[in-house]
C-alpha cells in the first residue's frame, strides 16, 4: 500500500467520523424542531441548514479521497 493510498485512506477515515457526528447533531436539530417556535425555530432552521451544508461538503471531500484510492488500486 503506498504512502498516498494510507493518507487518503485515514483522510476519508475522519471524513466519515465527522460526517457521522454532523448526523447526530442533524438528529438532536430535528427533535427540537418538533417543539421549537419563534426565535428558537428559526436559529434551530439556521442551524439545521448549516450542518446540512456541512455534510455536502464531506460528501465532496471524501469523494476526492475515494477517487485517489481507486486511482492508486488501479495502478
Amino acid at each position: 500500500m503506498s504512502s498516498d493510498h494510507s493518507h487518503a485512506l485515514q483522510e476519508y477515515a475522519r471524513i466519515v467520523r465527522e460526517k457521522n457526528l454532523l448526523k447526530l447533531r442533524l438528529l438532536s436539530v430535528d427533535k427540537q424542531l418538533v417543539s421549537a417556535g419563534g426565535a428558537w425555530k428559526s436559529f434551530l432552521d439556521e442551524t439545521r441548514l448549516s450542518v446540512m451544508e456541512a455534510m455536502l461538503a464531506l460528501d465532496e471531500e471524501g469523494e476526492s479521497y475515494l477517487l485517489l484510492m481507486r486511482k492508486d488500486c488501479s495502478v
